[in-house]
């Protein structure tokens, strides 16, 4: 399977990764901006690709950059921050119709190179700032999104147990930012914070389509002008297990049902021997519903209406979660901690492995179909330094035995415990 991306440096921290490929009828574009997840930047940081979005110098307005978008058949644009670690990438996405499928097009994603480029490189200025309606216009957005967290307890629940379990540490702050800190954002102030990224971040910019390696190397380098600096990739601290005693955080709110979230210390990421295995040990743990905890935990005992785990494979964490009746968390936690142990013990049948390595090889091979999908292994390998095709991946997958299963589970070490329910003397 000819699923490997080729880099070609294109400056001191500025890496053009390609995949050629027929596969699809579009090419797909990711540009990714690495920064420091830090307090001072992480709004900044959030907010920027929103007003970027908006407008550029060659297209002033957001509906003369749609209408131009329209034109380019349709190509998609798109904007996201993302999180690894203790790293927050900005990531711009556009996705353009192959020339092969347009008759009597040509140079079409070189058109629509250069209207990504002038979004991240030529933005619309007014006097010493961004344009301020927008400015006004996303900041409110973004305080809508941030805001709006609470009102999926399940993911909230996440945020305030990982906040709890990494205070202190950069990982504790979310993706998104903060609120208290947008009113201190101004025209001006993000303008200079886009210098700053423009010329301090890492740079990796991905392309998956009908392409020519070489030549678009060349033409993305011109659509791309970044300033000249120092672009060091940002550290990740990753704690190989808690430095203090588990940590119980109950949080009371007015809600129907109570939200259970386990914290642990993993200490393996994607640069280390167990990372397959500690991958397999989350889906025998509470990956999928055949896992321990669904089955255990919802489906036998009736204690949860969802119960799964879940990695994340750059700071070395994980989380148990569930959804309980306010009555039923004490004895849900101690069967999640029993599936937990049952893991670490080894006490893992043959189904579930069976079961958990075809479905983890099965998603390995979907992720071929989807452009996206490639582009985020990529990142992963940016990340991780290892340069493993989805072939690679299937074979580790495959690899893993119940041995080494158990062995990565033993290091899943229990930080926190956090609990939503409802407030006291709630019905």
């Amino acid at each position: 399977m000819a699923d490997r991306f080729t880099r070609y440096p294109l400056g001191e921290g500025v890496n053009f990764y390609v995949q050629p490929t027929t596969k699809f009828k579009t090419t797909s574009v990711y540009v990714y901006f690495h920064m420091p997840l830090e307090p001072v930047t992480v709004t900044y940081n959030a907010l920027l690709p929103m007003v970027l979005a908006r407008a550029s110098a060659d297209y002033p307005t957001t509906a003369a950059l749609s209408r131009h978008l329209d034109e380019l058949y349709g190509t998609s644009f798109g904007v996201d921050v993302a999180r690894r670690g203790e790293v927050q990438s900005i990531v711009f996405r556009m996705e353009v119709a192959g020339d092969r499928h347009i008759p009597g097009e040509q140079g079409l994603l070189l058109r629509a190179l250069d209207v990504l480029g002038g979004i991240i490189t030529r933005p619309l200025v007014v006097g010493d700032g961004f344009k301020p309606e927008y400015v006004e216009q996303e900041r409110t957005n973004l305080r809508q999104i941030i805001e709006g967290l609470i009102n999926d307890k399940r993911r909230y629940a996440m945020v305030r147990c990982t906040a709890a379990m990494c205070e202190g540490e950069a990982f504790a702050l979310h993706r998104l930012g903060r609120v208290e800190d947008l009113e201190g954002v101004t025209p001006r102030s993000l303008l200079e914070h886009h210098r700053r990224v423009l010329s301090e971040a890492p740079v990796d910019v991905f392309v998956l389509g009908d392409v020519d390696p070489e030549r678009l190397q060349e033409e993305v380098a011109k659509r791309l002008p970044l300033p000249a600096g120092s672009r060091r990739f940002p550290d990740t601290v990753v704690k190989r297990s808690p430095d203090r005693p588990v940590r119980d955080v109950v949080e009371r709110m007015d809600v129907n049902q109570g939200v259970l979230v386990i914290g642990f210390r993993t200490g393996i990421t994607l640069r280390d021997e167990l990372y397959f295995p500690m991958l397999v040990a989350n889906g025998v743990l509470g990956g999928f519903a055949h896992s321990k905890l669904f089955q255990e935990v919802r489906e036998k005992n009736s204690l949860a209406y969802f119960a799964y785990s879940a990695i994340e494979t750059v700071k070395g964490v994980g989380f148990m979660y569930a959804g309980v009746e306010f009555a039923d968390a004490e004895r849900c936690k101690a069967i999640m901690l029993e599936q937990l142990r049952a893991v670490q013990d080894g006490a893992i049948s043959d189904a579930e492995m069976e079961t958990t390595i075809a479905t983890l090889v099965n998603d390995m091979l979907s992720a071929a179909d989807r452009p996206e999908a490639m582009a985020e292994l990529a990142v992963d390998q940016v990340f991780s330094g290892r340069d493993l095709t989805i072939d690679d991946r299937v074979a580790r997958f495959r690899q893993v035995t119940r041995e080494q299963v158990a062995e990565a589970a033993r290091h899943f070490t229990l930080d926190t415990v956090y609990l939503l329910t409802r407030k006291e003397g709630g019905a």
